[in-house]
């Protein structure tokens, strides 16, 4: 019994690197004496969670090379196809829940590596908003959400935000090619990153909001 759980705790802490990011698709894992370290378990029980992850899709163990993550598991694709079916309201709704909790845990709990990974996500999207590439543009607006979103270091609401991140991708999209949409909400992003990084939950909550505002979102409420 104190074993199953041990290899449970093992999962579990493994699970929650990965929906954090701390572990990336294609990303080779530490080795077992670095993991047994850092975990505190017997190489024994490292492996047993290991091949429960590995029979769960998330872990491809490579004889001779090691073990690496794969992307995630397909069981979250139902999730996306009901989203892509949504109406824009739903949508709208789910976003909003989402950005402004995952943005007031980010300003409670984010560290000085979250807030590096912020900025560069930020200059990420400056650059490519300033030569007009509107799909670095996307790729960087919706890596900077999701960073918000592992900065919570809320593991299920990390997993949450990257499932809805394929609808995100689509509304950003659309909004960035629509002139009449397409306001620059660069000083908001800035904001909402400094709120963050100075752990003031109110800003950062606040800049959110105005940000969805911004976006175009809020006529429909107004439907």
């Amino acid at each position: 019994m104190i074993k199953r759980r041990l290899v449970d705790r093992v999962i579990e802490e493994l699970q929650q690197r990965i929906s954090l990011g701390a572990l990336a698709p294609g990303e080779r894992l530490p080795t077992e004496d670095q993991l047994t370290a850092q975990l505190g378990v017997s190489r024994t029980t490292l492996r047993e969670a290991i091949g429960v992850l590995t029979h769960a899709g998330y872990i491809d163990v490579r004889q001779g090379d090691g073990s690496y993550m794969r992307s995630p598991p397909a069981r979250d694709e139902p999730l996306g196809r009901r989203l892509r079916r949504a109406a824009a309201r739903e949508v709208y709704e789910v976003r909003r829940v989402l950005e402004l909790e995952t943005a007031r845990l980010a300003a409670t709990r984010r560290t000085s590596d979250d807030v590096d990974r912020l900025r560069r996500h930020l200059a990420a999207r400056d650059a490519a908003r300033e030569r007009g590439d509107i799909d670095a543009f996307v790729d960087a607006d919706v890596a900077l959400h999701r960073g918000i979103a592992r900065a919570g270091k809320n593991a299920v609401l990390a997993d949450l935000f990257r499932s809805f991140s394929t609808v995100l991708r689509e509304t950003i999209a659309d909004i960035a090619r629509d002139p009449a949409l397409a306001a620059d909400t660069a000083p908001l992003h800035h904001e909402l990153v400094d709120a963050i990084a100075r752990r003031d939950i109110n800003a950062a909550v606040e800049a959110t909001r105005q940000l969805l505002e911004a976006d175009g979102l809020l006529h429909l409420h107004e439907q």
